[in-house]
């Protein structure tokens, strides 16, 4: 186009700059114009009528003109011309307009996909590029389908109205391209099945779909390469590869040579310039990286980072970190250069992006302040701290510095959509069949960390009524309030059972051991009535407790919890552990003492897999003298629902409480957790045991009931948590609840909300 331009350029010059130089413009047509109007050419000359021209302007307007990509050749001539004045004519040839784009003999790519790939749309101008560009586009997204062999061309159909055409791509898709074979050379240290694994462009095989990508396969090439150089073969290389279809245009055959070069191990790392951090501690940085081993590149990446991190704990957040290998023929000593610079003083902390929750509440989880040199570990716990609150997508900080070496933190948070959660409709569970339900929850009340929620629950054989308030920052300090007022009335197996109560309790976050414990102080406050046909009194299990028909429940809670994962609704490391005791009799008629100690644990295993464990003991018991319990004080298992413990595969509370036995409980539940979309859909397969006994010297681990099983979990915005889990129970349990059969084991699906895994 250009080229053109040019020559176009040079002939209209030879043709005016004659006569033309300091001419007025006495005339001017222009020719040629059916989709644009004259305005859009005037209006982009530097000329006009009666005005003086120069063979400059000339060469600017044509310049000008073919910039606005609407013409497709431009010619100005002289027509007439006197010593003092001249008339020209502009010839255009319009570039068509589109008025449709239409596709033909597409089979394997829909054709909404198609039209979303190309650039042209309607009422635009068509040029040759355009056409040309667009067809290299589609051909590129067959390509990454595999079909390299696609034919693509374009033809301009016109329509009714002049200029304007309609763009038809008429496609001849062909057949797919496979990966044939895949052939490795030189390569000596690793064999070519273990090579072929690390290489992610894969031949077409049973359970691979052979598809080739130019693009991925040049990255995949790499992933070679980082493989020997984390084995210790740091010089190694490619030095050639070749690509070629086979006989019948639809098998691809790669060839790599691999240049292995000499295998490296580690040998001894030296440091100067450091004076703030001791030999021995950087020394410790180096850990990952054992002398005598091979030398890994990715290993070594991660020391040189190590040893910045620890001077960034320092504060020394500009520290440099160069380092000089020495070679003593395959073996690597390193010298580490240390220009450590001086530590970075908090000036102040910003807080952005928050339209919704009170600074406040984001400033209180901090653990940076200004005044204080800067740590690293605090800032990574800053970050954690304000995502464990639920209410942000993303946390990001912002290190500015300033000219007298101090630094201003800005912490941006990108707040969720809605938190809240609401839901009304109908619901079912194994334990309380099909019902109705109505729930509110507000995590972030008023912008303030606050939690306001309310709940009725309807079903065949229970009502329940709850409200409850959550003020996460009381008294100026790291403790928070709840109370909440609850009305339940069930008729399960034949009874009538009624609970109103309160529970008030009081948690705050401590310094000793650390500040990852926290301790709860609650009260419990209730009338509890049980109207089945028992004596007043009845003594169960020889261990002198009684059950009472109807009573008043007086208890108080006191819990010590240790939590540092990383989020609590989906962990990916860290771990929960609690220890909570209830003692009943300050008042009222139950009397007794119940604890639960639970521990879980998180860690990340390859890829995005995390695997989790969980345990959980319960024990009751009492003080001398008589011992009075209600039914539900009893331990129960089984289910998910299963109050105190889980194990899934079995029927809802199959253990415990609805024979009257329940004084100690154990369960296990081990999970390996994969997102689908991260904080949205998890998937997970689940190991579940335990058991319920009649008193603590009846423990045996021998008598655990396992299941096992999969499920998923949905978070879905003014929702919540709902899921599914799909669970065998591996040991028969004998007779179970009547509602759900006479077998309490085998096939038990399960619907649950507002639980993880």
């Amino acid at each position: 186009m250009y080229k053109k331009l040019f020559y176009t350029s040079v002939l209209t010059l030879v043709i005016v700059c004659v006569n033309s130089y300091g001419k007025i413009l006495d005339t001017l047509v222009i020719e040629g114009l059916s989709i644009n109007k004259p305005a859009v050419v005037l209006n982009n000359l530097p000329f006009q009528k009666g005005k003086e021209f120069s063979t400059m302007d000339i060469q600017r307007s044509i310049k000008t003109l073919y910039h606005l990509g609407l013409f497709k050749d431009i010619s100005l001539f002289v027509t007439e011309e006197t010593d003092t004045s001249a008339s020209l004519l502009l010839k255009i040839e319009e570039f068509p307009q589109c008025e449709a784009v239409e596709f033909s003999g597409f089979k394997k790519i829909k054709e909404d996909e198609l039209e979303e790939e190309v650039s042209l749309r309607k009422g635009w101008s068509i040029s040759d590029a355009q056409i040309h560009e667009n067809i290299k586009i589609l051909k590129q997204l067959y390509a990454e389908k595999g079909y390299l062999l696609a034919e693509i061309e374009a033809d301009l159909i016109e329509t009714k109205v002049p200029g304007n055409v309609i763009i038809k791509f008429k496609i001849k898709e062909g057949k797919k391209v496979r990966i044939k074979s895949i052939l490795l050379s030189g390569n000596k240290a690793f064999s070519e099945k273990k090579l072929k694994r690390k290489l992610k462009t894969k031949e077409k095989k049973l359970f691979s779909s052979g598809e080739y990508d130019e693009e991925k396969f040049k990255l995949h090439k790499d992933s070679l390469l980082t493989y020997y150089h984390d084995k210790g073969y740091l010089d190694a290389k490619i030095d050639r590869d070749s690509v070629w279809y086979g006989k019948n245009k639809r098998d691809i055959f790669i060839q790599i040579n691999i240049v292995e070069g000499t295998r490296y191990y580690v040998g001894d790392f030296y440091f100067t310039g450091n004076k703030i951090l001791e030999k021995e501690h950087l020394a410790n940085q180096t850990n990952t990286m054992k002398k005598g081993k091979h030398f890994s590149k990715k290993k070594f990446d991660m020391t040189k980072m190590l040893i910045s991190n620890a001077y960034r704990e320092e504060g020394y957040l500009w520290v440099g970190v160069e380092d000089r290998p020495n070679y003593r023929g395959d073996t690597i000593d390193i010298t580490f250069t240390i220009t450590e610079g001086r530590p970075a003083i908090v000036r102040k902390i910003d807080i952005k992006g928050n339209t919704k929750t009170r600074e406040k509440v984001i400033r209180r989880e901090l653990q940076l302040f200004p005044g204080q040199k800067y740590r690293q570990s605090r800032m990574e716990r800053s970050m954690r701290e304000v995502m464990v609150l639920q209410y942000f997508e993303n946390v990001s900080p912002d290190l500015q510095p300033n000219e007298d070496g101090t630094i201003d933190l800005v912490f941006d948070v990108v707040e969720k959509d809605n938190i809240g959660q609401f839901s009304a409709g109908a619901q079912f569970s194994q334990l309380e069949g099909f019902g109705g339900n109505f729930s509110i929850a507000i995590p972030n009340f008023r912008g303030a960390g606050e939690l306001l929620d309310a709940t009725v629950e309807i079903s065949k054989y229970s009502k329940r009524f709850s409200l409850g308030f959550v003020e996460p920052w009381i008294f100026n300090s790291p403790t928070s309030y709840s109370v909440s007022a609850t009305y339940w009335n069930s008729t399960y197996w034949q009874r009538n059972y009624q609970q109103t109560y309160l529970l008030q309790s009081l948690r705050r976050r401590l310094k000793w051991p650390d500040d990852f414990f926290y301790a709860t102080l609650g009260y419990h406050i209730g009338y509890q009535k049980d109207d089945r046909s028992l004596p007043s009194q009845k003594v169960i299990n020889n261990k002198g407790f009684y059950i009472l028909k109807e009573g008043i429940l007086s208890k108080v809670r006191f819990s010590i919890e240790r939590d540092d994962r990383d989020n609590r609704l989906f962990p990916t490391r860290g771990s929960f552990f609690s220890t909570t005791a209830w003692i009943a009799g300050l008042g009222g008629d139950f009397k007794y003492v119940k604890g639960i100690a639970e521990y879980q644990t998180y860690f990340p295993l390859f890829w995005k897999f995390v695997l989790g464990a969980r345990s959980k003991f319960g024990l009751l018991d009492g003080f001398k003298g008589n011992k009075y319990i209600d039914t539900y004080d009893l331990f129960a298992a089984g289910g998910i629902y299963g109050v105190d413990g889980v194990i899934r595969g079995y029927a809802e509370r199959a253990f415990g409480q609805r024979n009257s036995r329940g004084l100690a409980m154990l369960t296990f539940t081990g999970e390996l957790r994969f997102p689908i979309l991260e904080q949205q859909l998890y998937l997970a397969a689940f190991s579940d045991a335990g058991n319920v006994w009649d008193a603590f010297e009846d423990i045996d681990l021998k008598d655990l009931y396992p299941g096992v099983g999969a499920g998923f979990r949905l978070n879905l915005p003014m929702v919540g948590l709902i899921g599914f889990d799909f669970a065998w129970g591996l040991r028969k349990a004998g007779s179970g609840n009547p509602h759900f059969g006479k077998e309490i084991n085998g096939f038990q699906p399960s619907f649950t909300m507002q639980r993880g895994f």
